[in-house]
């Protein structure tokens, strides 16, 4: 039972166990650090909330149901004794659950999750460190905007040479006088 229900976190990234809580996959993107020339792998933690309760999700007992090829009565009875095992386990010492962590009970009655860390087993994806990088040795452009005209000025240029762009004229209203014109001539000759 495990097994699916495990299965069916790493797919949907959230499931329900009813009377103790939830558990959530967060998902941490990879990231491009130009300071220290390095990009982070992305990365996934395992997040549980508390909230005791009826949570059954419906989704997960006729996923659960396809999987056991069980009737949804069946697999809905398999799944609470599931649950009714692991919180017994989580208050009766903690229950580990292989590839999330432990369940345990606190001192004031509240179950709560210690995530599993191997620090043994190498990481899939790695940090990877770039030792020169097309964007480091780039002419960074700056862009200030000052009234009606749009200074860029480039950090690598000479002082005096400034790049200046100005904003292109708008003709709106020209636009809106054809419009106009037009819709008085579908007038009068409707009315004519």
């Amino acid at each position: 039972m495990y097994n699916i229900f495990y299965k069916y976190l790493l797919l949907n990234h959230k499931a329900t166990v009813p009377g103790i809580g939830y558990f959530a996959v967060e998902e941490t993107p990879a990231k491009m650090d130009f300071i220290t020339q390095t990009i982070t792998a992305p990365n996934q933690e395992f997040k549980f909330v508390n909230e005791a309760g009826d949570l059954s999700d419906k989704t997960f007992l006729l996923y659960l149901s396809k999987e056991l090829n069980v009737n949804e009565v069946e697999a809905t009875n398999r799944f609470k004794q599931f649950a009714q095992t692991v919180k017994e386990g989580a208050l009766n010492g903690g229950v580990n659950l292989p590839g999330l962590g432990t369940l345990k009970r606190s001192y004031e009655d509240v179950i709560y999750f210690l995530p599993e860390y191997n620090y043994n087993k190498q990481p899939i994806l790695t940090n990877i460190h770039i030792e020169q990088t097309v964007a480091a040795n780039a002419n960074l452009v700056d862009l200030y905007d000052a009234g009606d005209t749009r200074i860029l000025k480039q950090e690598n240029a000479p002082a005096e040479e400034k790049i200046v762009i100005r904003e292109k004229e708008d003709y709106w209203w020209v636009y809106a006088i054809i419009l106009a014109i037009l819709g008085l001539g579908a007038l009068l000759y409707y009315y004519m």
